[in-house]
């Protein structure tokens, strides 16, 4: 990921959590999951927003109806 896309991408995730059935799949918790996990392990993080971005839809995300 390019870091000039990150705005894009806050956009993006901002809008999936504002759909309830985005919140309540279970591939989509499994995909910021994975977001979260490699931007993390990243040695120079220039993420931070980002990352914060996925863990505050990790936390509107409900129990998964769905996969």
């Amino acid at each position: 990921m390019n870091k000039d896309n990150t705005t894009e991408v806050i956009g993006a995730i901002q809008k999936s959590m504002e759909l309830m059935k985005c919140r309540k799949c279970g591939c989509m918790k499994k995909s910021f999951e994975s977001m979260k996990s490699a931007l993390s392990d990243a040695s120079n993080n220039d993420y931070t927003v980002l990352i914060d971005e996925i863990q505050n839809a990790l936390d509107l995300t409900e129990p998964s109806e769905y996969t």
